[in-house]
C-alpha cells in the first residue's frame, strides 16, 4: 500500500469515519455501449435523411418533364397572342379628330393657328 493512501486511511480512522470506498457509476463497458448507441443513432438519422433527400430528387426528376412541356405550350399560347394582336393599340396617327373645346379650359388665344388638346381618364 503506498504512504499516501495508508496516511488517508490512518486519518479516516483516527477520526471516527469509516474508510469510504469510490462508487464507480460508469464502467468501461457502459461507456462503450454509449459510444455504440451514439454511433447507431447517427447512422440512422444519417440514412434517414438520405432516404428523404433520394424520395424529393427523384419527385423533382418526375415533375420537371412537366413543368418543361408546360411552359412550351405557355410559349406557344404567347406567340399566338402576339400574332393576333393588332400592331397599333393607340389613335390612327395619320387620322385628324375633331375634339370639341368650346366650354372648356382654355390658355392661349381662341384664334391660334395651332390647337393642343390634352386630355385623360383616371378610372
Amino acid at each position: 500500500m503506498s504512504k499516501s493512501r495508508h496516511n488517508r486511511e490512518n486519518e479516516r480512522v483516527w477520526n471516527g469515519a469509516p474508510p469510504v470506498e469510490r462508487a464507480s457509476f460508469l464502467s468501461v463497458g457502459s461507456l462503450l455501449g454509449a459510444v455504440l448507441a451514439g454511433i447507431a443513432i447517427l447512422l440512422f438519422l444519417t440514412f434517414m435523411t438520405w432516404d428523404q433527400m433520394r424520395q424529393l430528387q427523384n419527385s423533382i426528376d418526375g415533375r420537371l418533364p412537366q413543368i418543361e412541356n408546360r411552359i412550351a405550350q405557355l410559349s406557344t399560347k404567347v406567340d399566338q397572342v402576339a400574332t393576333r394582336a393588332p400592331a397599333n393599340q393607340g389613335p390612327d396617327p395619320n387620322r385628324v379628330y375633331a375634339i370639341k373645346t368650346v366650354g372648356m379650359p382654355v390658355r392661349g388665344p381662341d384664334t391660334a393657328a395651332v390647337t393642343i388638346a390634352e386630355f385623360s381618364d383616371f378610372q
